[in-house]
């Protein structure tokens, strides 16, 4: 199968480049560092010239695009100009989808669990309510709608906090949090910010279990199995990889001084595991990337 990955150098597509390659022939596209991207079939180029779009799907053909590429991290969209904000997290998201449906191509767009409202209780199914307050849980939304209504063979997969380890040059918090332990240094978790979330491992795997079945238009909470907050999470990371619990400061989300506070989008998986996909334990998925770091 032919794949088209888009932020192939980001913290997701660098592992799904690593997985999806064992079985299929990909395409990965980066904009500036290539990350692992030069391992494998890559190009280089700025997706927002969308003259360029049409150019990739002729040359290369793809049967499956992994949409990836976004501006990933909602506070830097509040720093950024809302243009360049929408011109990436929705303007490309149109064109790409139209475009599929020109090439006859599959399209999994990666949205995020934080199009839900973080209110309204734990374990929210597909069909709960709506609400996101960032800009970039706004951006993903829109897309998720124009998707849904204009594309002939589509996945979205409203992704949960994706925890592991960055490759070359990424990072997200739970990386973070490992370099704080590992120096002795403290860090704040919140108590009561709940997530599902998924390793990158597994997503990586789960995606490429999904590429293998003919599921179309649909709509996924695409999240671990299990309900846990922040601090839950760093209590368990620090029993397995045997770093000092007490440099944990647990706090309240509502005494942080961030935007946007979201508290609980733990997500129902129901129809996720229903694909026979296997979604590894917190736990299980923890020892792996312990043995992974031990390997840097």
């Amino acid at each position: 199968m032919k794949i088209l990955i888009t932020g192939g150098s980001g913290l997701l597509g660098q592992y799904l480049n690593l997985h999806l390659s064992k079985e299929n022939e990909i395409l990965t596209v980066y904009k500036t560092a290539p990350g692992n991207c030069l391992s494998y079939g890559n190009l280089k180029t700025d997706l927002t010239e969308f003259f360029n779009l049409k150019n990739i799907f002729s040359s290369f053909k793809p049967d499956v695009l992994i949409h990836t590429a976004a501006i990933s991290r909602p506070e830097e969209c509040d720093r950024l100009p809302a243009k360049q904000v929408l011109d990436i997290n929705f303007n490309l998201n149109k064109q790409l989808s139209d475009i599929c449906n020109e090439f006859k191509c599959r399209f999994i767009f990666t949205s995020t669990d934080l199009v839900y409202d973080g209110n309204s209780g734990s374990y929210i199914k597909e069909s709960s309510y709506l609400n996101p307050i960032s800009l970039y849980a706004k951006t993903k939304l829109d897309s998720e709608n124009y998707i849904s209504a204009n594309s002939e063979n589509y996945l979205i997969l409203r992704t949960s906090l994706l925890f592991g380890i960055g490759l070359n040059g990424t990072s997200c918090n739970f990386h973070q949090m490992i370099i704080k332990f590992k120096t002795g240094e403290k860090v704040t978790l919140y108590h009561d910010q709940y997530r599902t979330p998924l390793s990158l491992f597994n997503a990586a795997f789960i995606i490429g279990e999904i590429v293998k079945t003919d599921v179309k238009n649909l709509t996924l909470n695409f999240g671990g199995r299990e309900r846990i907050s922040r601090a839950e999470l760093g209590e368990l990371t620090c029993k397995v990889f045997k770093y000092d619990r007490t440099l944990i400061d647990k706090i309240s989300l509502k005494d942080a001084e961030v935007n946007n506070k979201v508290y609980d989008v733990s997500m129902n998986t129901d129809l996720l595991k229903s694909l026979g996909v296997k979604q590894t334990g917190i736990e299980e998925s923890l020892m792996k990337i312990n043995e992974q770091e031990k390997n840097l």
